[in-house]
């Protein structure tokens, strides 16, 4: 099988795949089925199945650090709730004698290698715990206070915060990179590690979405390059403010913005470069699955002859796995965060 096809069978076998490989752990690790009650068991399944899921992608994409990543966090997430590396390993094994069963010994060494390497990372686990404010950001001081704000829910006091920063002179672009940004990505991790609530997750990114609304006057009114960018998450991304952020700092630099969001069907992205005569698109994304999205889209603008002149930048957290996962969905370039976004995007112009 190719690695398109190796992708298809695992994901279109998945739940047949998730009952064999739960059926084998319980019988590497016995103790299981007494510590085990039912709703743990359908968490376990459901896990599998994003286990699957990454593998299944990484493998499509010939990338180990998309499945090696993700287990290493995975790692961090569940020892923080007790979980043993054990069970980790136990769980790859699993995995890999169901696998071996199902397919030739050609396609199976290939997947075999990505669990083997995930196993390797377990052994020398990154720390996931380090806040993302970090202590060389310059402006950390006012994201810790910006991020009490959210935790604590007070929404007027966390805009009126960041319109109080605006007059004492800081600027815009320092509040997008050195608060929002970090904060951002703390409350995520936050999450991850259980100690934030997904409504305060989902509060919090509000409050910061319309700390940013707050702003726009001052964005808007900068000079103009005459150039158009436009800006969106990829498939049934949800996690859209990097991107926004990223559509505002390029405002802020002199692009004219059309900033799409989240679930924008492909036809009507394509639709809007062409009617728009956009110079610039910059794409999201967060999960596996949504590099095949990207390089489908990307394929399709690729062989429409009218837009043989926009460049494409691809960016978000799935892209951040390797420095070259942009180059093998068909993108001009790549941006790691909203600052870069913008140096790429005049450099592609």
């Amino acid at each position: 099988m190719s690695r398109t096809e190796i992708k298809e069978f695992i994901l279109e076998n998945r739940k047949k795949l998730i009952k064999k490989i739960m059926k084998k752990q319980m019988r590497l690790m016995p103790e299981l089925k007494e510590k085990y009650d039912s709703v743990q068991l359908d968490k376990s399944e459901s896990d599998t199945s994003y286990n699957l899921n990454y593998l299944a992608q990484a493998i499509f994409v010939d990338e180990k650090s998309i499945f090696t990543n993700y287990y290493n966090w995975l790692y961090s997430v569940l020892n923080q709730r007790g979980m043993g590396k054990e069970l980790l390993k136990t769980h790859l094994l699993a995995i890999k004698k169901v696998l071996k069963a199902e397919v030739d010994k050609k396609d199976f060494n290939i997947i075999s290698d990505f669990l083997t390497a995930a196993e390797e990372k377990l052994e020398s686990p990154e720390n996931h715990y380090q806040s993302f404010i970090r202590e060389d950001n310059f402006l950390k001081e006012e994201a810790e206070k910006y991020l009490s704000f959210l935790i604590d829910m007070e929404r007027p006091k966390a805009v009126e915060y960041i319109l109080n920063l605006t007059e004492q002179e800081t600027s815009i672009e320092d509040i997008y990179l050195m608060i929002f940004q970090p904060v951002q990505y703390e409350i995520g991790r936050l999450w991850q590690f259980g100690e934030l609530s997904v409504a305060q997750e989902h509060y919090a990114t509000s409050v910061t979405q319309l700390a940013m609304s707050q702003l726009y006057p001052k964005i808007f009114s900068s000079f103009s390059k005459g150039k158009k960018a436009l800006t969106t998450c990829i498939g049934d991304e949800l996690h859209e403010l990097g991107i926004r952020m990223v559509a505002d700092l390029l405002e802020l630099n002199g692009w004219d913005t059309i900033h799409l969001g989240s679930n924008t069907p492909v036809p009507e992205i394509i639709d809007l470069v062409q009617e728009e005569e956009i110079d610039l698109l910059a794409i999201s994304a967060t999960l596996p699955n949504q590099l095949d999205e990207s390089k489908k889209l990307i394929k399709t603008i690729r062989e429409n002859n009218k837009l043989s002149e926009l460049k494409i930048m691809v960016g978000g957290r799935v892209f951040m796995q390797s420095d070259e996962l942009w180059r093998k969905v068909g993108a001009d370039g790549f941006a790691s965060n909203a600052k870069q976004a913008v140096k790429v995007a005049d450099s592609l112009l």
